[in-house]
């Protein structure tokens, strides 16, 4: 088997059906509402339920690394959308209820671009080394490990800074407005905090993983797997299903 354990056929399954719900439940949501910027939540969404199904696969053919190694790139690398969608909602809840329409000094569309940049940054560098990590090369492996290392390094720096623009556009409209009409964004900004904190512990724990020699303690117990990965990712897509962006952005100024 190309993992070091023997992998949970009855787990993939559980989360691969749990993923595809909320992700066609996003799509039915999108369409609704016409937020067409959540395309990026569904493809986080559908990366993650793809990277299951082919996990079930895997699990029936242990010794393919044509079902093992694109599972291990899309689940790896799902998280980068969902991150993505975050930063562009944030953009827009301070395009929106912001007179300003800006925060830290910047304009709310260029910290949408800022955060979105430095995405896909982190996107390709994890992507490059999810390529160098499914080679047979002992080598290769290494080099694929310090690089993915390096990608969330990326991605967990971008997320200090998105909490502290969080923050301060929650700061600033409590300054503007007091509490009035908050109401309006509160839910939907709580999501974002949440989104970011799971996707931080996820993150940790594949730099934690990635770190030790291969095979480490994390790498061989499923559980950790399961646990600091697949759970933390999953209220990152079924809270935006209960509180949906379309349902808080609405008028000119999230449409961005």
């Amino acid at each position: 088997s190309l993992d070091s354990y023997d992998p949970s056929k009855a787990a993939a399954i559980l989360f691969a059906i749990l993923y595809g719900m909320t992700t066609l439940l996003h799509i039915i949501q999108m369409c609704l509402t016409r937020k067409w910027y959540c395309w990026a939540l569904v493809m986080g969404g559908l990366w993650e339920t793809t990277g299951y199904i082919l996990r079930i696969i895997s699990v029936d053919n242990p010794d393919s690394s044509g079902y093992y190694s694109p599972m291990l790139t899309l689940i790896v690398l799902a998280p980068a959308w969902i991150a993505a969608f975050d930063y562009m909602t944030l953009g827009r809840l301070i395009n929106t209820f912001l007179p300003s329409k800006s925060a830290l000094g910047l304009r709310a569309r260029r910290i949408t671009l800022i955060f979105v940049l430095f995405d896909i940054l982190a996107f390709v560098v994890q992507g490059s080394g999810s390529g160098f990590l499914v080679s047979s090369d002992g080598d290769n492996f290494q080099i694929g490990s310090y690089i993915l290392i390096g990608g969330l390094t990326l991605q967990v720096i971008a997320f200090g800074f998105f909490t502290i623009t969080a923050v301060r556009f929650d700061i600033k409209y409590k300054r503007e407005f007091g509490v009035e009409g908050r109401e309006r964004f509160a839910a939907l900004l709580y999501c974002l905090y949440v989104s970011c904190l799971c996707i931080l512990v996820r993150s940790l724990f594949r730099i934690a993983e990635f770190a030790e020699d291969y095979p480490g303690r994390l790498s061989k117990n499923e559980v950790y797997f399961y646990v600091l990965e697949a759970v933390p990712m999953l209220p990152t897509l079924i809270m935006f299903n209960f509180w949906h962006p379309g349902t808080v952005l609405v008028g000119a100024g999230s449409s961005f």
